[in-house]
């Protein structure tokens, strides 16, 4: 588990210092000052071999995935002021004092790849007569991940362009990392939760599912998993004739089913949601975080979750309060002299701040 994380050159962020990190963590602040961006680089970070990751960020913000070389341009928006020439720097500090980092950089092509670059193109029908001519100087080939891991062993991935103009990647196998689960704001899969709930099933853990979901529909009496079109829909009994897919029980029910089944099935690994309080209407926010609180402890999970709402804020200070222990951070990220930094709260500091009715977001 995570106890501090620093950022450095990633995307908005010149420097960053996340600390102390607690099994749930949540973060707020402004609109453009960076919460996505921190749970993207949490995210590379956990599956620092796989150069895959990087691709699947991009993705998730409309970059899509695929294979000429312009996509490695693309990898700018990684960088702090878009600088490749810069060197991204992700580490993180766990429990034991164990220390792991992660550098991610756009090397210069090198006098031994000449070999390997496309072959000279005499097609001149894709030039027209009237356009202009310009130059072209593509001086990178290849996005390189180095990971030091704790024995202060280095690990190299990479993506590359081929001679052909595609690109591959490479990735080192040899460590298998703690599972991390992302949900953004437009996670909507009924088949992945169908299969996260499945797991569980098997190894008879699905009524933990059934008491959280009874938060929002307190007539649930049990789920099913049942086969509609030939795919997988998790069903519930709540008294009428026939069981009701969930994804017909309104969208807070369903998010608060992806974020249970999530954590549930990311055994030591991490989760991270974007945007947690969506679809959840604000009375039910504090049992939804003594929920989230109770799978991470049985999970022994860590969680990272972003914000926009004062009352979710509010409401997972109360739930903690009351639950077994206060494993609880909450983090306001500002800009200070056009730097990004994190204030970080703790149960005293947020007490504080709720009596006196305070801005916290």
């Amino acid at each position: 588990m995570l106890r501090s994380f620093t950022l450095k050159n990633f995307r908005c962020f010149q420097k960053l210092t996340l600390e102390p990190l607690e099994r749930v963590n949540l973060i707020a602040g402004k609109n453009n000052v960076g919460k996505t961006s921190l749970l993207e680089a949490i995210f590379i970070f956990i599956n620092p071999t796989n150069p895959e990751s990087i691709l699947q960020v991009n993705s998730l913000r409309g970059i899509s995935k695929g294979t000429r070389f312009e996509d490695i341009e693309e990898m700018r928006g990684f960088f702090f002021e878009q600088d490749i020439d810069k060197v991204i720097e992700i580490s993180g500090v766990g429990d034991n004092e164990v220390q792991r980092t992660l550098q991610i950089r756009v090397p210069e092509l090198e006098e031994t790849q000449i070999d390997d670059l496309p072959l000279l193109n005499n097609d001149t029908a894709s030039f027209k007569a009237n356009e202009s001519l310009t130059t072209e100087v593509r001086p990178y080939s290849r996005l390189e991940l180095q990971y030091k891991d704790p024995n202060s062993e280095i690990k190299t991935s990479r993506i590359y362009l081929r001679a052909d103009g595609r690109l591959l990647s490479t990735r080192y196998r040899r460590e298998k990392f703690p599972l991390g689960i992302y949900l953004t704001t437009s996670t909507r899969s009924p088949i992945e939760d169908a299969e996260r709930f499945s797991n569980l099933e098997r190894v008879g853990r699905q009524d933990e599912v059934l008491q959280t979901l009874r938060l929002l529909e307190p007539r649930l009496q049990r789920l099913s998993l049942l086969l509609m079109k030939r795919e997988p829909i998790i069903n519930g009994d709540i008294g009428m004739r026939e069981l009701v897919p969930l994804p017909l029980m309104g969208e807070g029910i369903g998010r608060l089913l992806s974020i249970i089944l999530a954590i549930a099935n990311a055994k030591g690994g991490t989760i991270l949601i974007d945007e947690i309080e969506n679809g959840l209407h604000h009375s039910v926010l504090t049992n939804v975080w003594k929920a989230i609180a109770d799978a991470a402890r049985r999970a022994d999970a860590q969680v990272f979750a972003t914000t926009h709402s004062y009352e979710s804020i509010i409401a997972a200070h109360h739930a903690f309060e009351t639950s077994e222990k206060y494993d609880f951070r909450f983090h306001r990220l500002e800009r200070v002299n056009d730097e990004i930094k994190a204030v970080t709260y703790d149960r005293e500091n947020l007490a504080t701040s709720d009596q006196m009715n305070l801005e916290m977001r």
